[in-house]
């Protein structure tokens, strides 16, 4: 029987939600990512869409603006006046 030593350990920086297989160089490869960690990934890749400068883009794009505000209204209907 052969002995596979890879140095390599298993962390988690999110308490379970991702986990990587950190190579003995430092390099990580991503192992697994729950939904919840998906989320908080893409809401903060989005999280530029809103804010003063995003209005200001809407501003001046206003095609951008009815999608918006189509997407406004159909979150309102889904979730209600929150």
């Amino acid at each position: 029987m052969s002995k596979r030593k890879t140095g390599s350990i298993f962390v988690s920086p999110d308490g379970g939600e991702t986990v990587y297989e950190q190579l003995p160089n430092g390099d990580r490869i991503l192992v697994e990512q729950s939904q919840r960690a998906k989320d908080e990934e893409t809401a903060y890749e989005e999280a530029e869409m809103v804010g003063a400068e995003a209005i200001e883009i809407r501003r001046k794009y206003p095609t951008l603006q009815k999608a918006w505000d189509k997407y406004r209204t159909i979150w309102h209907l889904i979730n209600g006046n929150r």
